[in-house]
């Protein structure tokens, strides 16, 4: 009897092994596509910053929210249907509010990042919407209930310490030289805003995740509330953009990025949860320092150096020490007990 409870014992630890070895591999790929993930965001706010300096005349609010959201809309739908994944009928959501905020939320803050980017660097911009973990982390605690770990909030610490530090180094406005932008008050005031609405549009994609809303559904009515409300303010402004194909075509492939970035990070999300993903959107940071360095010609100072290698310092510690009891130590002490 004493040796068949050790034998069930010894099983149950090398499954509860198993288990726990798959989990962390699991993690590791989501660490890897979340990554990913915030790379093509990376190149996607890039994009954002050159269009009205690579395409002045052509160039709207309005008109590069509807190119870009149009696609996204179409993909949403195409995605849906080959996957005979139904689209959850509006009277069938649960959360409405969330819902809204993650489908309008969005046309509005394309609009605050526009301008934000008039008054910062686009690494700048990327550092002060950084910040907005600290806000998704304290709704994903206060109304999902989910684990948190101290080591989370040193994490999310650390990695704005090293935002920080690039911040504090920000020089005079660098993108439209007018006296408008050298109130880097006003900018900071879109930031704020910016920030608030990027807390819960992010939030608002975690809840209907757990409603059991497709990561195509939502991306389909993402799309719908950005090209509606963008399509009836051209007609009002009668400015389309369509006078340069190339905008046009510009501002179509940033909808393509915006729907490869959500899908990935949707995906890391299924693996890890958003407490723990969380540390990973630092990355976004660190991607846009060299990328506005290598296409902007942005300006690059020691902080930013400094600060980026903070961040990314955490990232390879958070994915080479996972959280939680080490295993082999577990498996150990559970052998001897059995013995």
């Amino acid at each position: 009897m004493a040796l068949s409870s050790n034998s069930f014992s010894i099983k149950s630890s090398l499954l509860n092994n198993d288990m726990l070895i798959e989990r962390r591999k699991n993690e590791k790929y989501a660490y890897f596509i979340g990554c990913f993930a915030q790379f093509i965001w990376a190149i996607n706010s890039i994009q954002l910053k050159s269009y009205k300096l690579t395409f002045p005349k052509a160039f709207s609010n309005n008109s590069l929210v509807f190119w870009r959201s149009l696609p996204i809309w179409v993909l949403g739908y195409i995605f849906s249907y080959m996957k005979n994944i139904e689209i959850t009928p509006h009277k069938a959501i649960k959360h409405k509010f969330w819902f809204f905020f993650r489908s309008f939320g969005n046309y509005v803050g394309v609009f605050l990042w526009l301008y934000m980017m008039n008054y910062f660097r686009v690494s700048t911009c990327q550092c002060i919407a950084g910040c907005f973990p600290v806000g998704v982390l304290f709704l994903s605690i206060l109304i999902l209930h989910e684990s948190f770990y101290y080591r989370y909030l040193f994490g999310i610490i650390f990695c704005i310490f090293g935002t920080t530090i690039i911040v504090l180094n920000e020089k005079k406005p660098e993108v439209v030289q007018n006296k408008q932008n050298s109130n880097i008050f006003m900018g900071l005031l879109y930031a704020f805003c910016h920030f608030t609405i990027f807390v819960f549009s992010n939030f608002g994609q975690k809840i209907l995740s757990k409603q059991k809303m497709n990561g195509d559904v939502q991306n389909y009515y993402l799309g719908m509330y950005n090209t509606l409300p963008a399509l009836f303010c051209m007609i009002i402004e009668n400015h389309y953009g369509i006078s340069n194909i190339l905008y046009v075509l510009y501002a179509i492939s940033n909808g393509f990025l915006f729907y490869i970035a959500n899908y990935y990070q949707s995906l890391a999300l299924d693996y890890i949860s958003m407490s723990k993903f969380l540390p990973i959107t630092y990355m976004n940071t660190v991607f846009i320092f060299i990328l506005g360095y290598l296409l902007l010609n942005e300006n690059v100072y020691i902080t930013d150096i400094i600060g980026s290698m903070m961040i990314m310092g955490f990232q390879i510690y958070n994915v080479l020490v996972p959280v939680g009891v080490q295993p082999k130590i577990e498996n150990d002490n559970n052998l001897q007990n059995n013995k």
